[in-house]
């Protein structure tokens, strides 16, 4: 019993041919929607696939936001913004607009050597 319901879930497939079982072919009476057509067509003529920007690198950018400085130290971004205002060791944020503050990257791992007690 346990052998046909096995097959019956698993068909054997001919390795010599590359035919798919009939009830696992695609559909093809199922149309593309004439809007996802349009919209394809449309970037197609208008180059839009071959404008986008390739992948950046996994470069770290030598400035931090208040998020990355909290995953640096492991804390929570009110900790680094109390940091901020009371430590005066800690490295002050730069405010570049309101609403915006960010620290140098270098700033900030050379406190941390600090506090690690490793001087250079």
């Amino acid at each position: 019993m346990c052998a046909a319901r096995q097959t019956d879930l698993f068909p054997t497939i001919d390795p010599s041919t590359s035919e798919v079982p009939p009830e696992k072919k695609p559909n093809a009476s199922c149309p593309i929607s004439p809007a996802s057509a349009r919209l394809k067509t449309k970037a197609m003529r208008s180059g839009a696939a071959q404008r986008r920007s390739p992948k950046k690198a996994n470069v770290p950018s030598p400035w931090m936001t208040v998020y990355e400085v909290a995953v640096f130290f492991a804390v929570s971004v009110p900790t680094i913004w109390r940091w901020n205002r009371n430590n005066p060791e800690f490295p002050k944020g730069y405010v570049l607009s309101p609403g915006t503050t960010r620290w140098h990257r270098a700033e900030i791992e050379q406190y941390c050597l600090k506090l690690r007690g490793v001087t250079s």
